[in-house]
């Protein structure tokens, strides 16, 4: 339960991992007004694995998801999604990345209101110009506990249901990656738990339909922490830390101490 400076590098011979950033940076603004909102971050996450990223607000959790997902460059670094370097990447290629090589599972859902269950899930791969695969598209609401539910619209269906949709979408295309940004804050605990169920189960179940995936989480909560295989601590965009198998409690008392150092550090600033 101890924290480590770095998380487990993959082996040479196995495969890529599923997303990788170098020196990771981004500044926002300039001169005396700069935000360094990362500070040069390395990170590996090996195919198959399940982390949360944590911090106090600030951060840089929210600006690590949307660097990493190629929705916003960073200053410095790299990005490397399952062995390709997309940093540079044109705004076309790294549109037709996030579709095709990055699932995403959104605190409010992002579910198309006029699209029932079923064209929400294969939305994906009719973005991509192909026609959805019904079968797929079937099992995965299967899955999710929502065959039952493919012709309802989201507006038919509770929070924990939707979440589920967007999870079944996210999972469609095969992903390298899912990034989940808060993906229970909406929820009540016994549907949250319903949900982090589900994206573990994406990640273990290796030989099932949405199986074997790469789950990156960025979370507040130490309760959806502990479904995780490690957890990444943030502070004022660097890593503090990191913990191997974590537990509720252990997490929030890390927590807590992050805090501290946060709040000393402001007051050292002001003073």
């Amino acid at each position: 339960m101890g924290m480590n400076s770095h998380t487990s590098q993959p082996t040479p011979s196995g495969p890529p991992p599923a997303l990788a950033v170098r020196g990771l940076a981004r500044t926002y603004g300039e001169g005396a007004g700069a935000v360094r909102a990362l500070a040069g971050i390395d990170l590996t996450f090996p195919t198959g694995t399940f982390t949360a990223v944590m911090g106090p607000s600030g951060s840089g959790k929210s600006t690590f998801l949307t660097c990493a997902a190629g929705l916003e460059r960073p200053s410095e670094g790299r990005v490397v999604i399952a062995g390709e370097d997309v940093t540079d990447w044109s705004e076309e290629d790294r549109t037709r990345l996030r579709r095709e090589r990055i699932g995403f599972v959104f605190q409010s859902f992002h579910l198309m209101p006029y699209l029932t269950a079923a064209q929400n899930v294969g939305l994906p791969q009719r973005l991509a110009g192909h026609r959805p695969d019904r079968k797929r598209v079937q099992a995965l609401l299967d899955r999710v506990g929502l065959g039952d539910r493919a012709g309802h619209l989201p507006a038919e269906l509770s929070g924990g249901q939707q979440q589920r949709v967007a999870i079944a979408r996210a999972l469609v295309s095969d992903p390298a990656v899912i990034l989940a940004d808060e993906p229970t804050g909406a929820l009540d605990s016994a549907t949250a738990h319903e949900v982090l169920a589900l994206l573990r189960s994406s990640v273990d179940d290796a030989g099932h339909v949405g199986g074997g995936q790469t789950v990156v989480m960025v979370t507040h909560d130490p309760v959806a922490a502990a479904y995780a295989d490690t957890v990444v601590f943030l502070v004022d965009g660097r890593i503090a830390g990191t913990m191997a198998r974590p537990t509720a409690d252990a997490v929030a008392g890390q927590l807590a101490h992050l805090d501290e150092l946060v709040a000393e550090h402001s007051m050292g600033a002001a003073s």
